[in-house]
């Protein structure tokens, strides 16, 4: 299978060298006063007095109540001096809250709760209370100390990544902050390179680096995206010319590509050195990427519930065995998967052995097929090679193994302005410790009552304005394009009033904040989109409007690494879907059609109108003719069973009247001439006769009538 990876994009093996030269890891901007920033997280002297050498004030030792100036919005502890507020940010009292917070738990816990927890903790360890004279090694030793029994009390309630019962692990999970402060972290490491390409952002997954995808535990501050940066520079191939390459240059380098679930099994073993192939347009003197595919396989079998979902192997072990035909064909069927799946990876052993990375999806209930039924299985469990994909994947096949493993190994990039960034920085310091904030003198008074404030009452213009927008997210929802163009022509311009009094204004087509449809389809084209409307879409990417399909950096919701999906993402049909393809081949620079990160459309690709039309044109002629032909089966099974059954019944009717000549009639009450039954029963037996038939009849009675009378004359 020839499968071309798409020539705008850039390969994370093969970058230029003026781009790689100048790469550095994206940093987090923290500001001096939170409490991640270095000098706010500085360990106190032994004497007790700060770094300033001041000794710290006695309000840093306990709050002071909710009269302080200062007040921390974590634990809500309350300082008259900045400079307690700041003490407080060193102490573990806060760094447990920290803590409790990133990892999802119910803050804040009170100081007398966290103390008593301590020295529960305390005792727990030691099992007795040994009074020592203090000394100046005691002293020194409190840090370190404190360090030591927040680390074993996050351990204990299991807030600690690495696994307990590990020599020393108490000291290396002193870094925790440290980590906190590199930035959220995510499954793509990001890089700038300022004196190349400002205001662009590069992306790399670390699940396609061997060393950077099996650290389950970032490395401390800017390390993780130095190590990164290293990595990335030592696996580049150094020349396009070779048909093998690795980092020593003796060994092919591959990767081994997995999926199993639902029945379907997809497995590939493909090079990361792709081949170089002329462009298809006449005259190009360009060469493009094809991806070199050394070993590829699918098996299906029927193993699920129809309308039910789950496997037969889940539904048995939740539910009891099921004694019914179909779910002991879909048992044998899974077991006939599993030995097709193994049989299949004992085969590629060596490939899998030599392969850089094996990249593996498939559910926990499955794990039974790939990892522990052979010791000299080709998988094993703990191999540091073994990971996940990282994004979301659809059912296995040979076309999603390589879509995935073109987004493993294309190098993303984003376009983020500095201010876009700043507020990103923000966001995210924010959702793990709000900054502190300096109550009202009012507020320190008398505690706040609570109010209910009325909503707004808007102007006219404003009412008018809600309502042109009410109308205009209506026809797109309807398709309406015809009326929508005449509306955007009359209000257009006076529609973008909905956003004054921001400092960032964001593109037309942009919606309001007071619209509910803002909250999931930030733009119109999102709308369009997800309304299943074509016709809109196509106008909506065609001028004079032509809205731009990637996301803005004021579509970022707050609080997330993860954007909003892009308007190709939330089409509703396929036909929706086409129209993204229609104008990314229409108009290729436009913008990075084919990119995952923020500043990319993430659409497939192009695609040729006029050929998807006349492929269309053709699959609808076939598809009628198809109709067609099985409309003439149709009606010939008709005929031929309306024939059968015409046969059948003269037969029934031939039989009926054999047996009713053969059988004489008993005699039973007054008695016809010629004999026979009554004249009720006989008109019943004649109902479904012919009229020649009963003819025929007609004429043997009154023959049997008239020999009946001749022999009683005789």
């Amino acid at each position: 299978m020839a499968y071309t990876l798409p020539r705008s994009a850039l390969y994370a093996f093969q970058l230029p060298p003026e781009l790689l030269d100048a790469l550095s890891p994206r940093q987090l901007v923290i500001p001096a006063s939170h409490p991640l920033h270095p000098a706010n997280r500085q360990p106190d002297s032994p004497d007790g007095t700060s770094d300033t050498g001041e000794a710290p004030p006695p309000d840093s030792v306990k709050p002071a109540g909710h009269g302080g100036a200062y007040t921390c919005a974590l634990t809500g502890a309350s300082f008259p001096t900045l400079e307690g507020l700041k003490q407080h940010y060193r102490t573990d009292w806060y760094r447990y809250n920290v803590k409790l917070k990133l990892q999802g738990k119910k803050t804040p816990v009170t100081e007398p709760e966290f103390t008593r927890m301590v020295e529960n903790l305390t005792e727990s360890i030691s099992g007795s209370e040994a009074s020592t004279a203090p000394s100046d090694d005691s002293e020194a030793a409190t840090s370190s100390e404190s360090e030591a029994n927040l680390t074993r009390l996050l351990r204990k309630q299991h807030l600690a990544s690495r696994q307990a019962g590990h020599a020393g692990a108490a000291e290396d999970e002193d870094d925790d902050l440290d980590v906190l402060a590199a930035g959220p972290r995510t499954a793509l490491q990001w890089f700038e390179a300022p004196k190349v390409a400002p205001d662009t952002q590069y992306g790399m997954y670390r699940a396609a680096l061997p060393s950077a995808g099996a650290r389950k535990r970032p490395l401390a501050g800017a390390e993780e995206g130095q190590a990164v940066l290293r990595e990335l520079r030592e696996l580049q191939l150094k020349s396009d010319e070779p048909t093998t390459g690795s980092i020593d240059g003796d060994r092919e380098r591959k990767w081994t590509l997995l999926m199993f679930g639902g029945g379907h099994f997809a497995g590939m073993v493909v090079s990361l050195r792709p081949k170089l192939v002329r462009s298809g347009k006449k005259g190009s003197k360009e060469k493009e990427r094809e991806v070199v595919v050394l070993q590829k396989k699918t098996f299906h079998r029927y193993t699920t519930r129809r309308k039910q979902g789950g496997s037969q192997g889940a539904n048995d072990s939740a539910n009891g065995k099921a004694k019914s035909a179909g779910a002991q064909i879909r048992r044998y069927n899974e077991a006939m998967l599993n030995d097709e799946v193994r049989a299949l990876l004992n085969s590629w052993r060596d490939e899998i052995a030599s392969s850089e990375l094996v990249f593996l999806r498939c559910s926990k209930n499955n794990y039974k097929t790939f990892f522990g039924y052979a010791d000299d299985a080709p998988l094993q469990k703990g191999d540091s090679r073994i990971r996940g994909y990282g994004f979301p994947t659809k059912r296995p096949t040979v076309n999603e193994l390589l879509r995935a493993f073109t987004e493993l190994t294309r190098f993303k990039t984003s376009h983020l302005t500095a201010d876009a960034l700043a507020q990103l920085d923000a966001d995210y310091l924010a959702s793990i410790a709000p900054p502190p904030t300096r109550p009202t003198p009012s507020s320190t008074s008398a505690p706040p009552k609570a109010k209910v404030d009325a909503p707004p009452k808007l102007s006219k213009e404003e009412e008018l304005e809600r309502d042109r927008w009410a109308r205009l997210v209506e026809m797109v929802k309807k398709g309406r394009v015809e009326a929508l163009a005449t509306f955007l022509e009359k209000y257009g311009p006076e529609l973008e009033s909905g956003h004054e009094g921001e400092e960032t204004p964001p593109p037309w087509g942009t919606l309001p904040p007071f619209l509910a449809e803002s909250k999931t389809t930030p733009t119109l084209l999102h709308l369009a989109a997800a309304s299943g409307q074509p016709s809109v879409v196509r106008y909506f990417l065609s001028p004079p409007y032509s809205l731009s399909p990637v996301l803005h950096a004021s579509h970022l919701p707050p609080h997330t690494a993860r954007p909003f999906p892009t308007p190709y993402e939330v089409a509703a049909d396929r036909a929706t879907r086409n129209e993204f393809r229609f104008a990314a081949f229409r108009d290729p620079q436009r913008c990075d059609w084919t990119g995952s990160g923020v500043g990319g459309a993430r659409v497939p690709g192009g695609l040729d109108e006029e050929k998807e039309r006349e492929k269309e044109r053709k699959e609808e002629e076939k598809r009628a003719k198809l109709r067609e032909r099985q409309r003439e089966r149709d009606e010939a099974e008709a005929k031929q069973r309306e024939m059968e059954e015409e046969k059948e019944r003269q037969a029934r009717e031939a039989e009926e009247h054999r047996r009713r000549m053969l059988v004489p009639a008993q005699a039973s009450g007054p008695q016809r001439l010629g004999g026979g039954p009554p004249k009720p029963i006989q008109d019943r037996d004649r109902a479904g006769l012919s009229e020649e038939q009963k003819m025929r009849i007609q004429r043997e009675e009154r023959a049997r009538a008239a020999e009946a009378r001749l022999k009683r004359l005789g």
